[in-house]
């Protein structure tokens, strides 16, 4: 069955029910990321797609199979200039009782451990979509360049030295053990 995503669910009863949420949410219901994200640009840029299956496992496993996807505006670091990066993930979550439960858990699933019975399902797509954005979110190589620093020289219209510079640090050193 498919339904919009309510503000509280329970995994473990969801993963009983074989529950599916499939939809869209707005930025605003997502504040982590909305911090990360420059303002969007357009109408998709302030949604993020999400589909959430819950089940249980052959070991009896409560489950949390989803997929998030979103085209976020994020500022370049090279060029910083703004990056609408197109970020897709899927994740399989295990719905765990305690660290223990969670070190014992097969390759391939990642624990969840709610500190209360419900949770707020948007958290799962925005923990998802946080851990989705690079480092340091970057243009592709050769499509920006870092920003060209004008020195306060050039800024006030100052005429720079014909003199070349040197670039030996103890060059200013050199020059005044020959003054003494």
């Amino acid at each position: 069955m498919r339904e919009a995503l309510p503000l509280s669910i329970d995994p473990r009863r969801l993963a009983e029910l074989k529950r599916e949420f499939v939809g869209t949410l707005t930025l605003a219901r997502l504040p982590r990321l909305a911090q990360v994200v420059l303002a969007p640009t357009d109408t998709a840029a302030g949604y993020v797609g999400y589909k959430l299956a819950f089940h249980r496992d052959a070991s009896h496993r409560d489950l949390v199979h989803g997929e998030v996807s979103a085209t976020l505006g994020l500022r370049c670091e090279r060029c910083n200039e703004m990056l609408q990066l197109p970020v897709v993930s899927e994740f399989a979550l295990a719905v765990v009782h305690g660290l223990d439960e969670a070190a014992q858990l097969p390759e391939g699933y990642e624990p969840l451990l709610p500190e209360e019975a419900t949770l707020d399902p948007a958290t799962l797509v925005e923990d998802e979509l946080l851990l989705a954005i690079p480092a340091v979110p970057r243009h592709a190589a050769g499509t920006c360049r870092a920003p060209q620093y004008v020195s306060a020289d050039a800024r006030a219209g100052a005429e720079p030295d014909a003199a070349p510079v040197d670039d030996n640090p103890f060059a200013v050193l050199q020059a005044l053990k020959r003054q003494h």
